[in-house]
Order: structure tokens, then sequence, then C-alpha cells
């Protein structure tokens, strides 16, 4: 499984560590159930995540398709900081192929199509607590896909006192 177009070589991209190589050349991404095998310049059914110099890289990192302030009962929590807003947030792509999803324009979406180039983890973590919000919740897809990202931005968050919600 992968998307047919191809990583462009001069994009920015992240490192990432769950994969390995296959004995026919390829590569496998381990980062959920689809296993994506991939040849150089590939990406995977997230289209988010692909091949590049024998490596899986992550083309997400530090660009986000939205941010938006809702009352953490949208989650849907009720016993997790009620009454409190969170700073909803995610990237382009999914893995999923959810035909009810509500959010298909941004979890289909390319990483060309993201609202916010260079949104750092601290910047989103600061966004959040000075938009008076009590955590950030990842959402829009599944956040398992720019999992590098999402821990970097949990731990800025953690640093300033904010809880994340994925």
């Amino acid at each position: 499984m992968s998307g047919d177009e191809k990583i462009d070589a001069s994009a920015e991209t992240w490192p990432t560590q769950y994969w390995h190589a296959l004995e026919d050349g390829r590569i496998q991404c381990d980062i959920c159930p689809r296993e994506c095998k991939l040849k150089e310049g590939q990406r995977g059914l997230c289209f988010v995540r692909g091949r590049l110099n024998d490596a899986v890289v992550l083309t997400t990192y530090g660009r986000s398709s939205g941010f938006c302030v809702d009352p953490i009962e949208k989650k849907p929590l009720n016993h997790f900081l009620p009454g409190t807003p969170t700073l909803s947030f995610g990237t382009a792509g999914c893995n999923l192929a959810c035909k009810f999803c509500q959010n298909w324009d941004i979890s289909k979406s390319r990483e060309i199509d993201t609202l916010a180039d260079g949104a750092k983890p601290e910047q989103v973590a600061r966004i959040a607590q000075k938009l008076g919000c009590s955590s950030v919740s990842f959402t829009y897809n599944d956040p398992v896909i720019f999992m590098e990202y999402a821990i970097d931005i949990a731990q800025a968050c953690k640093a300033i006192g904010l809880a994340t919600v994925a």
C-alpha cells in the first residue's frame, strides 16, 4: 500500500524510528497496522510518511491542518477537565479510510494543504495557553501517523502545565 505521488526530495522532512528494511529491498513502515512496504520515494497510505534516502520520514512535522478551540466535552470526554477549553489540533493525512469520516477534507489532505507551516511544538503549547486552554487535543485524523510531532507537542505542553488528549 502506498500513495501514487512521490516524496519531493527537496521538501522538509523529519526522521522516524518505527520501520525496518525487508529482504526484497523495500522498507516497511511499522507505525500502524497497515505496514506499508515502500520503495524509494513512495508514500504510505497515510500520505505523510514515506521512504526517502532509505529511511521512513515524516512530511508533516511542524505543519498543522487546523487549530480550533473546542469544549473538552466535544472530544467526547465528560470526566477529564470538565468545562474547560481544549486546543484541537491535527495535521494532513490519515491511515484510516472511515466511510463516515466527518473530517475527510482534512484527513485526506496532503501536507501541501496545511494551514500553518512552522508550528513548532513549543508554539502550539504557548498558543493553547494564550487562548486559555487547559489542554491540546490531537484530532481530525489518527495522531499515530504524526507520532514524533505529537510526542514533542505533548512534552512541550507538559513543560508548561497543559494536558494532552489523543
